[in-house]
């Protein structure tokens, strides 16, 4: 329970949900796929207190005032990947995501952060991105500069990761966009989209941010919103309403779902990437649980000649996570690499040659866990493949 001087309990505020857990266990079960895992903290860290029951149960503690907020708790909550798997299988439907980001909250109002992604986000809020670059260079990858603030319908938003990081995929969404014939619009004051804030259980930081990019689109006129990274669309279409009290004045889709309307109006054609080639398609969790995007780059691959799609036996909804969400590599790199092999051995598993998926903290872990197995099986974005093969009317 709270101590006079501490900070109100946030955790408070969805005590319902928190009671509602039954402690069922169906938040571990994948049996009807054998033996295999569903919660990627709980498999590295071999507690029940590091799986969704076990934070529950911790969160009514709290509540009833049986446990206090310490440091042993850190790892218990910032040890998630977000990858929402237990809230898609909870028998009585408890979001309960949401309990944890309560959880994340009440441990930030104490100073309860994990130390690196504490450094992480407080440069974060000076440079407006997580790599603490220069935010003069965000627009680095863009060769020309005739969109930059150009009013128009469509924008298209580009991330933190895609800008700094991983610029060819920054560049072959651009690519993509321009192809297909819209007309559409890039920030040239583009901000981080506030989910690492989220992630450090700093509301108040992530709101800032978020109100200066939903502003800066407003003023340009856009009324649908095109992303690349799942996480920034998550944070703009499910977190920006929440944390802001305002429905957003624009539509969120992700670029596949975008691409994939195309395909369906025969305006987008494949040639032939490698005839016979087998894929697999892997399900990015803030994609797919976290914002319902599971046909669209499907429809994509099935569009493309040639190309066959193995499923791996954890897909779609029961997806296993990559290991890389919620900036959980800054602290606990363990946890990263373990549940990444883990992964990729399923995806090897298909017989796949090609590994296809749209999201860049996926891609540049299984490029990472690539080099580290020296695995045959080839890594891509699927939009990278769009460009490659794409053909538009």
């Amino acid at each position: 329970m709270s101590k006079p001087n501490e900070p109100d309990l946030r955790l408070r505020s969805v005590a319902q949900s928190t009671y509602e857990c039954l402690r069922c266990a169906f938040c571990f079960d994948l049996s009807w796929l054998g033996p295999v895992n569903l919660c990627p903290s709980y498999a590295w860290g071999a507690f029940e207190s590091y799986g969704a029951r076990g934070r529950m149960t911790i969160a009514r503690a709290i509540l009833e005032g049986e446990l206090a907020y310490d440091e042993s708790l850190i790892p218990r909550v910032f040890a998630c990947t977000e990858c929402r798997a237990c809230a898609d299988h909870c028998f009585k439907y408890i979001d309960t995501n949401k309990v944890y980001t309560a959880l994340r909250q009440d441990l930030a109002a104490r100073g309860l952060i994990p130390p690196q992604l504490a450094a992480a986000v407080d440069g974060l809020a000076e440079s407006h991105n997580l790599y603490g670059e220069p935010h003069a260079n965000r627009q680095a990858w863009l060769k020309h500069r005739e969109r930059l603030d150009k009013p128009a319908r469509v924008a298209f938003f580009v991330g933190c990761t895609p800008a700094y990081v991983r610029r060819t995929m920054a560049g072959d969404a651009y690519a993509a966009l321009e192809a297909s014939g819209l007309d559409f619009t890039v920030l040239g004051d583009e901000w981080c989209c506030g989910h690492p804030f989220l992630a450090a259980g700093q509301r108040e930081r992530a709101a800032e941010v978020m109100r200066h990019n939903v502003d800066t689109l407003t003023r340009l006129g856009v009324e649908r919103v095109v992303f690349d990274c799942p996480g920034c669309m998550r944070a703009f279409r499910e977190d920006a309403p929440e944390v802001l009290g305002e429905p957003l004045p624009f539509a969120a889709v992700h670029i596949t779902e975008e691409l994939a309307r195309q395909v369906q109006e025969g305006r987008l054609r494949f040639d032939v990437f490698q005839s016979g080639v087998v894929v697999t398609y892997h399900d990015p969790c803030t994609l797919g649980r976290g914002l319902g995007v599971y046909d669209a780059p499907r429809a994509i691959i099935e569009a493309m000649p040639g190309m066959r799609l193995a499923e791996m036996p954890r897909h779609k909804r029961d997806a296993y996570c990559c290991g890389a969400g919620s900036f959980v590599r800054y602290d606990y790199p363990g946890l990263v690499e373990k549940t990444g092999v883990e992964r990729f051995r399923e995806i090897e598993a298909t017989g796949a040659q090609v590994a296809l998926t749209t999201c860049p903290a996926c891609l540049t872990q299984f490029q990472h866990i690539h080099g580290k197995l020296q695995s045959r099986v080839q890594v891509m974005d699927l939009v990278a493949l769009v460009n490659r093969i794409g053909r538009w009317r």
